[in-house]
């Protein structure tokens, strides 16, 4: 758990949304089970069976829970006859505890009719409580608010915990589909930019007879086809796909309206004990009822989500803390303990966790001590403990529950940004790499074909004969490369290799025993051969392939540097680079003196035959 922002807001990872529902069950078992033993010895039924079955229910029903918050609509059913069943058994000592069923039914059944199945279970613990407990108010007010904060609070932390573990579960799902939005955008582009130009080449191959126009066209649209693939591999900086910002905040509503209820629910209890006491005089009255009315607005100011942090938080929390405590110490008994731990709970929001968690803990552990200064009030301490630190959980999880679902919004929007950008950079390498070296080799036939036509028309058609199969190769790299990537073939290529350089008068020797379908050695070479035709004046050309253990090694080298080092300028040695280091490889060039350079690449020998590992997403 980071901190970030002078408010201390917390960025949560998924681990800690579960171990804060984990948590508050943990919470909820010790505070229900107090209850359960209070009454029992009021009515003389604390035998030790019964106290151990009653926990084991208690502890049957926060299981089912558990359960049924992944989504596990049986256990629901099963969770009700848990929730239900014991008031026939133990029809005095069971209940509230319809919190964990309530909260159940809008995290398994969606939209609204979710909400009517958690009011409907409220009102049916409510109606049991009225008629086992009698109709009287206190206990009809107590059943309700009980079982719905405990529902609310359930709610809001395992929609918390669901909220973070879908950024990392749903994000990978949003990059493929835009990355496959803008491979059909880019096999569009180039289908238009280069696809139809080679598909003219090809055309203008097989026409008879062979004239010096004709040569000068099919060289004209490769050139034409060559410059649209330089555009397209400068990767264009078109607006990236924005996301929507005009979406309505649910999450950000839902925590307001139900923040908004837990302190209404909380300052009602507390004047409903108030209520229920025979010994408060009209002065405890009106501190209660100013106390109540005092801390519901300073909670709205400090624990209800907002776009931004109360702008005087640091005097009004401690002065929030400051009134409530002194209504408490007045008034005495305990009777004003919830809306002590209600303003506690703010300091987990606005303060650092250091010193927040600690404040928490000590006015849990003062709201039990002042239960123990009254004891007629006693046996519930440890249940006032539990009941400060679940409210303080409670507010922490609606106020961080909107800030999830935004930073989710925010994170899902990134990953499909830099989804499409590094799609963009795949298409753009692939035509680098693939399509540049093509259409360099088409042009350079049919530049060679219209300077023999004259003299030698037998030379000129066989390399007009060599356009053609070029043309269909580019052809299918285009389609390769906007259907995800292209796979090349290392043999293949040699033989392309040679025949490339052979058209351009290089001397070409070949050292290739055992050659495997390395696709990225294969594309190497491709870029490799081009740069030769293309920046050098090379004599000869070596190319050599081995193999050693687990690597194989592929070395390209030509006697003919003239200018600038090839890539130097663009992209070509860069993109190499980038390609065998993504292979697990070693890449290296440069100029070896004398008019002299290579090129070396080594790879793993058996890269392309392991199955691809997925990429490990960050915690958010």
């Amino acid at each position: 758990m980071t901190t970030a922002g002078g408010n201390g807001q917390t960025l949560l990872r998924p681990s800690t949304g579960w171990a804060l529902v984990l948590g508050y069950i943990a919470v909820l078992v010790p505070a229900r089970f107090t209850i359960v033993v209070a009454m029992a010895n009021a009515r003389g039924q604390s035998s030790p069976l019964t106290l151990g079955i009653c926990l084991g229910l208690i502890l049957a029903v926060v299981v089912l829970f558990s359960l049924a918050a992944r989504g596990g609509r049986r256990a629901v059913l099963v969770l009700g006859a848990a929730t239900f069943g014991p008031y026939l058994l133990f029809p005095m000592l069971w209940g509230p505890i319809a919190g964990p069923l309530a909260a159940a039914m809008p995290l398994t059944v969606a939209g609204p009719a979710g909400w009517l199945l958690f009011g409907g279970v409220l009102l049916a613990d409510t109606v049991v409580g009225a008629v086992l407990h009698g109709p009287a108010l206190p206990t009809v007010v107590s059943f309700v608010i009980i079982d719905m904060n405990m529902g609310l609070t359930l709610f809001a932390l395992v929609r918390l915990a669901v909220l973070l573990t879908e950024t990392q579960s749903a994000n990978r799902q949003l990059a493929e589909l835009e990355a496959a939005n803008e491979r059909l955008r880019a096999a569009g582009d180039l289908r238009r930019a280069i696809g139809d130009r080679l598909a003219r080449i090809l055309r203008a191959s097989r026409r008879r007879p062979l004239t010096p126009a004709v040569l000068t066209g099919i060289a004209e649209i490769s050139r034409e086809a060559a410059a649209e693939a330089r555009t397209v591999a400068a990767v264009p900086h078109e607006p990236l796909p924005a996301g929507r910002t005009d979406l309505p905040d649910e999450s950000r509503r839902l925590s307001r309206w139900a923040l908004t209820a837990m302190t209404v629910n909380i300052a009602v209890i507390v004047l409903n004990n108030v209520a229920d006491s025979d010994t408060t005089t009209p002065r405890q009255w009106t501190v209660a009822v100013m106390a109540a009315l005092t801390a519901v607005a300073f909670q709205l100011y400090h624990g209800v989500p907002r776009g931004s942090a109360p702008s005087a938080w640091r005097w009004t929390l401690p002065l929030h803390i400051l009134v409530v405590s002194a209504a408490a110490l007045y008034l005495g008994d305990g009777t004003l303990a919830a809306l002590l731990g209600l303003a506690v709970a703010n300091t987990l929001l606005w303060l650092p966790m250091r010193w927040s968690v600690p404040a928490v803990a000590v006015a849990a552990v003062a709201a039990g001590f002042l239960l123990r200064l009254y004891p007629d009030v006693g046996g519930y301490e440890l249940y006032q403990i539990a009941s400060t630190i679940g409210i303080s959980v409670g507010v922490f999880a609606f106020n961080r529950f909107p800030e999830a679902a935004a930073h989710l919004r925010g994170l899902r929007m990134q990953i499909a940004r830099s989804a499409v950008v590094a799609e963009r950079l795949r298409v753009a390498r692939d035509v680098h790499d693939l399509l540049g070296s093509t259409l360099s080799a088409i042009t350079l036939k049919a530049e060679l074909a219209r300077r023999a036509v004259g003299d030698d028309p037998g030379k000129a058609a066989r390399l007009v004969e060599d356009v053609r199969p070029l043309a269909v190769r580019g052809l299918a790299d285009v389609r390769s490369i906007a259907s995800g990537g292209a796979e090349l073939s290392l043999r293949e290529e040699i033989a392309s290799a040679r025949s490339l350089l052979d058209s351009a008068g290089v001397e070409v020797r070949a050292h290739a025993a055992d050659v495997e379908p390395c696709p990225v050695l294969a594309t190497v070479l491709r870029e490799a051969v081009t740069n030769v035709v293309r920046h050098s004046a090379a004599r000869r050309c070596t190319i050599t392939v081995e193999t050693d253990g687990d690597e194989v090694r592929l070395r390209v080298a030509n006697d003919g540097v003239t200018r600038a080092l090839p890539g130097t300028g663009g992209s070509g040695l860069a993109s190499l680079t980038a390609r065998v280091e993504s292979a697990g490889g070693t890449f290296t060039a440069g100029d070896e003196g004398d008019g002299a350079f290579a090129l070396v690449a080594v790879v793993p020998r058996y890269p392309w035959r392991r199955p691809e590992k997925k990429a490990r997403t960050s915690p958010a």
